[in-house]
């Protein structure tokens, strides 16, 4: 079930020297639930797209449907309304520092007239949901930059929201803190069973919460899916950038070292094969070193973990008769994995 899309949407500003199409012609759909990223470059028009979605911005022309509402076309109360149902959070925090950890969660639900025993109720709700127990009385400049994220996570989720955006939340935060924030989220996530669209210029950020990715370039969608499939098979430049630099976070060689493994392993055949989900953790390489009876030297291996799944790749030097080695690879292919043969001496 469908609780945003985006039909057709434009974004354009008029400066003193020319017109700029901040967005371009976006169509989305992002399902109820869901952890959706929007990843791109600066200028890529990820921040305007966001604006658009709680009203912030209206669009120069198409419809931003949101709970089967065009919110273009609220208006006073009914705006007021629609825009508490929509937190967001931040890169810099956006914290009141003259206000203390519960009076920063407070704030939305006074401008919101809750009364008070219940709003001190609920904020004490969620500063146990963040994991800010002890912090109620501690000013925004006594906290880390992770448990300053908390603060903000809890004042988007004060007035109860269905939607959750986050602007660049995690990209001040060192990546041991990032961990912890993206792990707060997924878990507010699943209990709260909230929907976060979440930009970021970071893939390893989408790779790890979120379901689905939109790629974004010069204010256009260039990409979109599940996470998983577009880490498999990304198919525009952009894109396969992106997942190279999450690669490297993780350890895996860059190509300069593969053309080096490439060189110095000359003999036989040199295939990359990607394992996802189960796959990942089972013995197919001794089960084909068995059954066909060639040598199997792993030149480069990695594991890496997705919101849904985990899937790595592994560059293997094969060795042994010919025909034997290309049975192998029907073997790799029968039993669920992607076989890519790079170099066949």
């Amino acid at each position: 079930m469908s609780i945003i899309e985006l039909k057709n949407v434009s974004k354009t500003y008029q400066t003193k020297q020319k017109q700029v199409t901040a967005v371009n012609q976006v169509n989305l759909t992002i399902e109820k639930g869901e952890i959706f990223g929007i990843i791109g470059y600066s200028g890529a028009g990820k921040s305007s797209l966001i604006r658009l979605l709680n009203n912030l911005e209206s669009p120069t022309s198409g419809e931003v449907v949101i709970n089967d509402k065009n919110v273009n076309q609220l208006k006073g109360k009914e705006l007021r309304d629609f825009r508490k149902k929509i937190g967001m959070i931040f890169q810099h925090f956006n914290l009141l520092w003259s206000r203390t950890v519960i009076d920063n969660i407070l704030l939305p639900l006074e401008l919101s007239k809750v009364p008070k025993e219940e709003r001190v109720k609920r904020a004490e709700e969620l500063i146990k949901l963040v994991g800010l127990e002890g912090k109620e009385k501690a000013f925004p400049n006594e906290l880390s930059g992770g448990q300053k994220q908390r603060v903000g996570i809890a004042r988007a989720l004060a007035n109860e929201p269905e939607i959750l955006l986050c602007d660049e939340a995690t990209s001040a935060l060192d990546p041991q803190t990032t961990d912890e924030v993206l792990d707060l989220l997924l878990d507010i996530n699943q209990k709260l069973d909230l929907t976060i669209v979440l930009i970021t210029h970071e893939m390893n950020v989408i790779r790890k919460i979120c379901h689905k990715v939109a790629v974004m370039e010069l204010g256009q969608v260039i990409e979109s899916g599940e996470v998983l499939s577009v880490f498999k098979n990304p198919q525009n430049k952009v894109t396969e950038k992106f997942v190279k630099q999450d690669a490297l976070v993780d350890g895996e060689e860059n190509e300069e070292a593969i053309s080096y493994l490439l060189d110095a392993y000359p003999e036989g055949m040199i295939v990359k094969l990607l394992f996802e989900g189960d796959k990942a953790t089972e013995a197919v390489i001794s089960k084909a070193i068995r059954e066909f009876s060639i040598d199997i030297n792993v030149l480069q291996a990695n594991i890496r973990q997705t919101n849904q799944t985990s899937f790595g790749t592994m560059l293997v030097q094969l060795t042994g008769e010919a025909n034997l080695l290309s049975e192998s690879i029907v073997f790799f292919e029968k039993n669920g994995l992607g076989v890519e043969v790079i170099q066949y001496g």
